[in-house]
């Protein structure tokens, strides 16, 4: 039970510094991460504008690649309301680890389950809201939540509470575990979830603290840490599981945020059936990609259209891509 419960350490699994809203929760699809360890350990401590984090000792342990799908029948059925699937895998593992989500028109993002080899949470009885995107900083939710669980060791019910803030902005250094060293302003979304697990009689209790950075120029989910403290007392289990993944690179995007000097928008977001891009230099475009959320490409245009019709689009999450002069570009938008 207790290597099963481990599994809970994947859903939660700017003044001086400018800050930026967080558009969308998830990573850019096909993003791939350096699972890393540090010594001495990380401080995420401090909370507030204009800080800064040296997170320059990571070392690189593996690495995981975040692929996105839409829900099939099955899923589905299991949790209800369900919208996009995130899978993270672990190279040289056959072990996929899936966390199930539900966005809605309004930008309201919930988490509706996570499956992992032998375990499922099911968030049945009450989704784990974590709030309506874009969030700015101060933003804060608390959110009640319930729901069952299945293990290969045990089962049963839970119920708690999520709270979901934008603690923290400013800049973060990275030492390079791969695709080069990384410095750049970020805002930072911090995720707790509290919950009181129930088999049978007995009752354990987890808590799992996760920490989000998100680059300021170009959205990317470029650091993330998942710490679940695990207590079961009739068996035995007092544990803490720290998780933490470095970006390493995404084929949608350039891993080198410097390239992105000018201010970037989508605007309706979500849309109806003109998209309208705002780019501060559209003569450095060259080319626009829209996919969709399997990286499938929907749509092909070579040189800058400042409108694009997408009433042809059927409803859901699309990621446009903009090739620039700069770097490659890249937004999500929900297609109502």
């Amino acid at each position: 039970m207790k290597k099963k419960l481990l599994a809970l350490s994947l859903v939660l699994s700017f003044a001086g510094y400018a800050q930026a809203p967080i558009n969308n929760f998830f990573s850019i699809p096909m993003s791939s991460y350096a699972i890393v360890e540090s010594t001495p350990a990380i401080d995420q401590s401090a909370t507030g504008a204009n800080l800064v984090w040296n997170f320059t000792n990571l070392t690189s342990v593996g690495t995981n690649t975040d692929t996105y799908a839409a829900p099939n029948a099955g899923q589905l059925t299991t949790y209800p309301g369900t919208t996009e699937v995130l899978s993270i895998t672990t190279a040289g593992s056959m072990d996929v680890n899936n966390i199930l989500a539900k966005e809605e028109m309004s930008g309201a993002f919930s988490f509706t389950g996570v499956s992992a080899a032998g375990f499922e949470l099911n968030y049945d009885s009450d989704n784990a809201l974590l709030g309506t995107f874009p969030l700015s900083y101060n933003n804060s939710i608390t959110d009640a939540v319930a729901g069952s669980f299945i293990s290969d060791a045990a089962s049963g019910d839970f119920t708690g509470s999520i709270t979901t803030t934008v603690d923290a902005h400013g800049t973060l250094n990275m030492n390079d575990v791969g695709e080069g060293a990384y410095s750049g302003l970020v805002t930072r979304l911090k995720v707790v979830q509290d919950l009181t697990l129930t088999v049978f009689i007995f009752n354990g209790t987890v808590t799992q603290t996760s920490y989000y950075y998100y680059d300021n120029s170009n959205g990317n989910l470029v650091f993330r840490s998942n710490t679940a403290v695990i207590v079961f007392d009739f068996a035995g289990i007092n544990e803490t599981v720290t998780l933490m993944e470095s970006f390493l690179s995404n084929p949608l995007s350039t891993p080198n945020n410097e390239l992105v000097t000018n201010e970037f928008q989508v605007v309706p977001n979500p849309v109806d059936d003109v998209l309208n891009i705002q780019y501060q230099v559209p003569k450095a475009i060259k080319s626009i990609r829209i996919l969709d959320i399997n990286g499938r490409i929907i749509l092909n245009s070579n040189g800058f259209d400042k409108y694009l019709d997408v009433s042809g689009l059927q409803s859901g999450l699309y990621l446009l891509t903009v090739q620039t002069d700069y770097g490659l570009l890249t937004k999500k938008f929900l297609k109502k």
